[in-house]
């Protein structure tokens, strides 16, 4: 990989990025008779799935911000060693065919985050990295995928991994969310809140993880907010979780 990209990227959100387009409420995907199949990494099953599932509205809100334009569709997709998750990759497939574009599998999720938990301060300490070279230099826009939406920090990575090649993401859409973490790009409002609360954290956090605080997710920093832990107290508890948490990477 080129010595000038880095797996760890984010860049501040550019001011008119738009919320993430749900397709689906959570919990959706799990109810499809297909779903076993599916997380046992079965393609064939995952694009029946989403097909299924995929809804005109979300087509047409994709369509109302590409307009004429063909992004690259680049889905969180890994290696079987890492994920065997294929729902992005089969968004993605479903999705760029609607709109005669092309799916990058190039860039895949460059290793396997095994968290401590499912809480907040765990998603935090491992931001999952991403590594590959685009297969078309030509195309400067994207949409990105997922399956399923959370805090958005894969998104965000994969947003400022990308970024790196001159790649403007247009938009990012997940199959399954809560609507509650659609915001994406952090609001004034929030990053003023948490610079008020926190600000002796930040060049920790901009040293631990290399970007301030105007490249979190509006959930990810509700979530600092929202804990009402002192700044040493979150500094301890992202690095007790990466102490006790595992990444295996794919060299």
């Amino acid at each position: 990989m080129n010595n000038c990209v880095t797996r760890y990227k984010r860049y501040p959100w550019q001011i008119d990025f738009p919320p993430v387009i749900l397709n689906s409420a959570s919990g959706e995907a799990a109810k499809h008779r297909c779903y076993v199949e599916v997380k046992q990494g079965n393609l064939g099953a995952a694009l029946i799935l989403v097909s299924d599932l995929v809804c005109q509205t979300t087509i047409t809100k994709i369509a109302t911000i590409i307009q004429d334009r063909k992004p690259l569709f680049v889905p969180v997709h890994a290696e079987e060693a890492i994920s065997i998750n294929r729902i992005p990759l089969a968004y993605a497939i479903i999705l760029a065919t609607q709109f005669d574009s092309s799916v990058e599998l190039n860039i895949v999720q460059a290793a396997k985050v095994n968290r401590t938990g499912s809480n907040g301060f765990a998603r935090l300490a491992f931001p999952p990295p991403f590594a590959g070279i685009p297969s078309n230099s030509d195309i400067k826009s994207a949409v990105i995928l997922d399956d399923a939406l959370t805090q958005g920090g894969t998104l965000a990575n994969l947003c400022g991994y990308i970024a790196q090649f001159g790649i403007k993401t247009l938009l990012a859409t997940t199959l399954t969310g809560k609507s509650y973490s659609s915001t994406l790009a952090i609001t004034d409002e929030t990053l003023t809140l948490l610079r008020e609360k926190y600000h002796e954290l930040e060049e920790w956090w901009c040293n631990e993880f290399g970007y301030e605080f105007d490249c979190l997710t509006e959930s990810e920093a509700k979530y600092i907010i929202n804990s009402k832990k002192d700044a040493n107290t979150i500094r301890d508890r992202i690095l007790a979780e990466r102490q006790t948490g595992v990444i295996l990477q794919n060299e």
